[in-house]
């Protein structure tokens, strides 16, 4: 007995639609694959200057750390400073009565900060001081309570030293600023 040829074609024509369609496992790996790069993106390309914010401030407080042990080993006050866009730090030389830019510790030398990221204000013991004001570490490793408020995009982070010497990076969600 022969086939028929109507037959033939319909199991043809469903063999052929089976070997070139996908399965949906297939299309749920896709999609899935596709899902995570999405999400990836979006939190690269949505994070409002935070990442940079915080980097910055991590970067400065390891440099602020870097003073405040740099003066307790070497028996010297050291000074930081910013303009507002980058910052250095200085010595003192106690036999002219004034601060030397510090040029010889590569760990210590100005910095600009990254991008679009400024210190807003300055805190010792909660009172604003001016930009440009010098936050002193003393050789004895006791500081005055200080906040620098770094601010990149729509996000904002303190850098806070307490009385101790810690040094801090804090989101600003956590921290008050004195201005609200």
């Amino acid at each position: 007995m022969t086939p028929r040829k109507g037959n033939a074609r319909a199991n043809r024509d469903a063999h052929n639609a089976y070997e070139t369609g996908f399965t949906l496992l297939e299309l749920l790996v896709v999609m899935a694959v596709v899902l995570v790069i999405i999400g990836l993106a979006v939190v690269r390309f949505d994070d409002s200057g935070l990442r940079a914010t915080r980097t910055s401030a991590e970067r400065l407080s390891i440099a602020l750390e870097s003073a405040r042990d740099t003066a307790i080993y070497s028996g010297k006050s050291l000074a930081f400073s910013s303009d507002g866009t980058g910052y250095q730090f200085w010595r003192s030389d106690e036999m002219q009565h004034k601060w030397l830019a510090l040029t010889d510790q590569t760990a210590l030398l100005p910095r600009k900060l990254h991008n679009d990221v400024r210190i807003q204000r300055q805190f010792v013991n909660d009172k604003v001081q001016p930009l440009g004001e010098r936050l002193v570490f003393s050789a004895d490793g006791i500081l005055e309570p200080f906040a620098l408020v770094l601010e990149g995009g729509q996000a904002r982070v303190r850098v806070v030293g307490d009385v101790l010497g810690r040094i801090t990076v804090e989101d600003f969600q956590d921290a008050r600023d004195g201005t609200e």
